[in-house]
């Protein structure tokens, strides 16, 4: 039997000094063991055990009134074979036993709680990131589908302008015009061809040119320009398009099918918000190192804060929607010059005031052939960028 003597810190002692085997061992593991080693010792190491049985309750999903019962039960156990003397000193360590038990139950629910608490919303944030990225790829793609239809609409209107005015001059006996008019048509359609994989890239924010060689800048707006007197969106609405000739060769580096999309953006953007009886100019030139081609209107004008946001995407102004007749307006056009000009390491300027209508002038290096033989020659547009930052 166990003898508690005077000592009650010290571990219990068999009458005749001998130690008592009472109660199940404390090798036996879980809570009967744990606290038979317990009241036999009354250690630190056996009061920690009193701590890791709180994380093994918890993760189990015990509350308070079955971990008593689990106590009590166990309790049982010890006491078997005990005087009453000895039963008396066992149920005071168990009681503190238990108590450790349910002081670190406690603690380590409430930290249980919380960190269930901020895995859930962990989770909770994670599926509304999911749902936020699922409807932003939902939108990009219906973006995409906006931006290719936009830039496929005007050389399929240059397609069917040309085909009537094809079709009436074969009915006027006008044979010469044909070849002509046949010519536009299957460049318009060549040009097609071409921009139905670089508009994916554009559309995703990443138009880049793709096949860049000396061009003539002035026949590249001249190009443009034919292409946007055949869409015949200007003689609709009453307006008048015209070109002024450079007069000058304006050698620039670039994709021609890019620097045509410019053009005719800045062309049908300009019809589309003047007025009829109003005049639509384009005009090329040279200044410097620098090529430019502007297009000019006598439209409605922006204000300041409207040419603030002018290049932001799907971004269309009061004014902008309620002057648009045909409804065609979608906020690309601008950004897509803004994105195409800057990939040929170029700059759009503004000029506007409500009322006075817009003149947006694109500006771009001039290209010079014997330059292009030195060092560096291999470098097209965009390069200067991909290489690093640099500030004009």
């Amino acid at each position: 039997m166990w003898e508690t003597g005077d000592d009650v810190g010290g571990a219990p002692d068999r009458e005749g000094g001998e130690p008592a085997p009472a109660g199940p061992p404390a090798e036996d593991g879980g809570y009967p063991g744990a606290l038979t080693a317990y009241v036999r010792t009354r250690s630190e190491e056996a009061l920690y055990r009193a701590s890791v049985l709180s994380h093994d309750f918890i993760r189990a999903g015990l509350g308070p009134e079955e971990i008593i019962a689990l106590h009590a039960e166990a309790l049982e156990g010890v006491l078997v074979g005990l005087t009453f003397r000895e039963q008396a000193s066992a149920a005071t360590d168990a009681l503190q036993f238990l108590l450790e038990v349910m002081i670190a139950y406690g603690v380590n629910h409430r930290e249980y709680l919380e960190l269930r608490v901020a895995e859930h919303q962990r989770q909770a944030e994670a599926a509304q990131a999911r749902a936020v990225e699922a409807e932003r790829a939902g939108r990009e793609r219906a973006q995409l589908l906006q931006v290719v239809a936009h830039e496929l609409r005007t050389p399929l209107a240059a397609v069917k302008g040309n085909l009537q005015l094809a079709q009436r001059a074969l009915g006027q006996g006008r044979f010469d015009d044909l070849e002509r008019l046949a010519a536009q048509a299957l460049a318009a359609v060549n040009r097609l061809t071409r921009m139905t994989s670089d508009l994916v890239q554009a559309g995703r924010g990443e138009a880049a040119p793709e096949a860049v060689s000396p061009q003539d800048l002035g026949a590249v707006a001249a190009q443009a320009f034919a292409w946007a007197t055949a869409a015949g969106d200007a003689a609709a609405g009453g307006v008048a398009l015209v070109a002024e000739e450079a007069g000058v060769p304006l050698p620039v580096l670039g994709d021609p099918d890019a620097l045509a999309s410019v053009v005719g953006n800045l062309l049908s953007n300009a019809v589309r918000y003047t007025p009829a009886g109003g005049r639509v100019v384009l005009r090329c030139g040279a200044a410097g190192d620098a090529v430019w081609a502007e297009v000019a209107d006598t439209g409605i004008g922006m204000t300041p804060a409207v040419q603030a946001r002018i290049f932001d995407r799907f971004y269309r102004a009061p004014e902008a929607q309620a002057t648009d007749r045909r409804g065609l307006g979608l906020g690309l056009g601008l950004a897509l010059v803004r994105q195409l000009v800057a990939a040929h390491d170029g700059r759009v300027e503004v000029r506007s005031a409500p009322g006075a209508g817009s003149t947006f002038r694109v500006v771009l290096p001039r290209y010079d052939a014997g330059a292009a033989d030195g060092p560096g020659a291999a470098d097209g547009p965009g390069d200067a960028a991909r290489d690093g930052p640099e500030t004009a």
